[in-house]
């Protein structure tokens, strides 16, 4: 169960971690995309999961003081008010690769998994917890990962033409 302290702050560390790989993958993949709209696109995502990185810092910080977890609101009121972590000092964040022949198709695709993946650890973290604000914290993520999923399967079904894809933006996928 992720309600023990010592759970919670690996689970809070890994999605950290998990974050900030996020975070450079879409810095790389806006480095390589030959389209603006693709660039910004994914420099938006690069925001999104920097968010990520400093609610989960901050998160991380509560319980590592002896604090409780805060609830969504409370994280989005405060989240600069919180130190940078650096959790990882003596631990390499891992990078992902792309040979130089990959692709956007390739960059989009591995985005998608990477979405796929970081879904499916945020439902299982939330659904291990008892704590009500810790499942607030996973259940938003999961909604936030689960936009970035549409965007990038939206981009690549364009890219493919194997779907619709949301060209003039008619709505908000980020969750507040």
């Amino acid at each position: 169960m992720v309600q023990a302290k010592e759970g919670a702050l690996e689970v809070l560390k890994n999605a950290i971690s998990m974050e900030i790989e996020g975070k450079e993958f879409f810095e790389l993949a806006a480095q390589r995309m030959m389209r603006q709209r693709a660039k910004d696109m994914f420099k938006s995502l690069v925001t999104q999961e920097q968010r990520h990185v400093e609610i989960l810092q901050g998160e991380l910080s509560r319980l590592s003081e002896g604090s409780g977890w805060a609830s969504l609101k409370e994280m989005m009121d405060s989240r600069s008010s919180y130190p940078k972590i650096s959790v990882f000092k003596d631990r390499a964040v891992k990078r992902f690769k792309l040979g130089p022949e990959a692709g956007e198709l390739d960059v989009l695709n591995l985005g998608i998994e990477v979405e796929k993946k970081s879904m499916d650890y945020y439902r299982a973290a939330g659904s291990e917890t008892s704590d009500p604000k810790a499942k607030e914290i996973f259940n938003w993520l999961v909604g936030e990962e689960g936009g970035h999923l549409t965007i990038l399967t939206a981009e690549y079904e364009n890219r493919t033409r194997s779907g619709f894809y949301y060209d003039n933006m008619e709505f908000s996928l980020e969750v507040m």
